[in-house]
């Protein structure tokens, strides 16, 4: 674990799979929209961004072609370190959800770790105004939705990492999940030390409270113990997102922004993008003296962790 004066490594997840374009002119949508989001993001501080792909009309896709446009654009303008869903959408297949990896080789990829409900929209009352029959059908989904992460997806996932080098980032929603990734180390699916990254504040996972953060903090280092090695924090959601980032980066950890997770800056008003929101976990971090790890550092950790 990082101490709380250590560089700090901020990964900006710039447009996700959930969020709705309706909601927001801010979630890119396309290759091109979605490169130049994660450029920005990088060029305001970013370590690492997190992509997601999407189709010009705002829908996920796990598209190997769209993925390779998308990595190809951000390598070409900077050096991120490159993280690539394996949580694609929630209606995806499993062969889906990995084409990104495949395609694409990153640095870094997202395993989570247990089925759940999955719930963006869950009150009727607050659902926004929509312009595409795909967002339309989200809505009217809602209420059914499940996330399945099996254990014999998380085996596969897992081996295709290996295979290809890349490090996994462990999504962890609920305490459950922290328990899941002993099981995966003891049998020898996972290699130590792992990455884990807290996700808080999905309506099927754990809150969004500080109180909910340090409950998983403490349990991650009684269950994985010397087998744990950083920790992200992203919070969902407008204030979470940035308390959250405030408490962890305090704290010794690292933090997840983005559009992904969270539209807004302010209470009344939208971000205009993601590297907005970098900018002020960047202040966040300036405030508390943490300099901001580079993407060379971050690399480091990935290939002495590899050699563990």
């Amino acid at each position: 674990m990082r101490a709380p004066y250590d560089p700090i490594a901020i990964t900006a997840a710039v447009t996700g799979g959930d969020v709705l374009p309706s909601q927001s002119p801010a979630v890119p949508c396309g290759p091109e929209a979605i490169t130049e989001a994660a450029v920005a993001a990088a060029r305001a501080g970013a370590t690492a961004v997190h992509l997601h792909a999407r189709e010009p009309d705002g829908r996920p896709t796990g598209s190997a072609a769209m993925f390779k446009e998308i990595v190809t654009g951000v390598r070409e303008q900077c050096d991120v370190v490159i993280n690539v869903t394996t949580g694609g959408s929630v209606d995806m297949t499993p062969d889906q959800r990995l084409e990104g990896v495949v395609a694409v080789v990153p640095d870094i990829a997202t395993l989570n770790l247990g089925t759940m409900n999955f719930e963006g929209f869950p009150t009727r009352s607050r659902w926004p105004e929509v312009r595409h029959d795909w967002e339309r059908r989200v809505l009217e989904h809602s209420g059914t939705v499940v996330f399945t992460n099996t254990l014999a997806m998380m085996r596969r996932f897992v081996t295709t990492f290996r295979e290809l080098g890349v490090t996994p980032e462990l999504e962890v929603y609920d305490l459950s999940h922290l328990s899941m990734a002993r099981f995966l180390i003891d049998e020898g699916t996972l290699a130590a030390p792992v990455r884990v990254q807290f996700v808080l504040g999905v309506l099927g996972g754990a809150g969004s409270s500080p109180h909910d953060l340090f409950a998983l903090r403490e349990a991650a280092g009684r269950i994985l113990g010397p087998d744990l090695a950083a920790v992200s924090v992203a919070g969902v959601g407008y204030p979470a997102e940035l308390r959250l980032a405030a408490i962890a980066a305090a704290s010794g950890m690292d933090v997840r922004v983005g559009i992904e997770d969270n539209l807004r800056i302010r209470r009344r008003r939208q971000a205009a993008d993601s590297a907005e929101l970098v900018a002020a976990a960047v202040t966040i971090a300036d405030r508390l003296e943490r300099p901001i790890a580079t993407p060379a550092r971050l690399r480091a950790e990935l290939a002495a962790a590899s050699r563990s």
